[in-house]
């Protein structure tokens, strides 16, 4: 049977692994983390630790004690993309469990105005006689040629057809903007990417 934690449980875990020790470890250490930590009542403590017991993600050492059985495996739902994965291979980000793909989605964004960003980039593409799409990639060529030819779009949009996420849509839509080959423009009560020179 797949154990799949939710939030709460996942903080206890955690707390249960922070108070961990070679003997095991103690409720009311658990207790104590979970209260400070995650706000936590006792009785949900007692609950959650149970519910844990009873899939045997702790068990009791030749101590008496509680300890995590590290060969029993459990999942973590993605708060980013909903998405199942393994208890060892979540990020915590905001208190909140995500994958490596969220996780990296997340960190990975490249601001629109910047005007640093496209000081650097205008520079780069002169000393290399860049002009026009020459050095972009691929996907940013085909972006740039959809924009012109259906004179805007929005980030939604070009996400949806290019089966990217918004995030990765963003991003692809700043290079283009630092190249100054792209510029927002509202049209009525939404925000277009149009031609820079449009």
């Amino acid at each position: 049977m797949k154990i799949v934690l939710d939030e709460e449980e996942i903080g206890v875990l955690e707390c249960i692994k922070e108070a961990h020790m070679d003997r095991g470890f103690h409720i009311r250490d658990i207790i104590k983390k979970a209260k400070a930590g995650y706000g936590l009542s006792r009785s949900t403590v007692y609950e959650i630790v149970g519910y844990l017991e009873f899939h045997g993600l702790l068990k009791t050492n030749e101590h008496g004690n509680r300890e995590l059985d590290p060969n029993i495996s459990y999942f973590v739902t993605c708060t980013g993309c909903g998405k199942d994965i393994p208890g060892n291979e979540y990020f915590k980000e905001n208190g909140k469990a995500v994958c490596e793909d969220c996780y990296l989605e997340g960190h990975q964004r490249i601001k629109f105005a910047d005007p640093v960003a496209v000081r650097s980039k205008k520079l780069f593409r002169k000393q290399h006689g860049f002009e026009g799409t020459e050095g972009l990639t691929e996907l940013q060529k085909e972006i740039y040629r959809f924009i012109l030819e259906e004179g805007g779009a929005t980030p939604e949009k070009i996400s949806k057809l290019f089966k990217l996420t918004l995030q990765e849509t963003r991003n692809q839509l700043a290079i283009l903007r630092h190249c100054e080959l792209l510029k927002w423009r509202k049209m009525g009560d939404e925000m277009y990417m149009v031609p820079f020179d449009s």
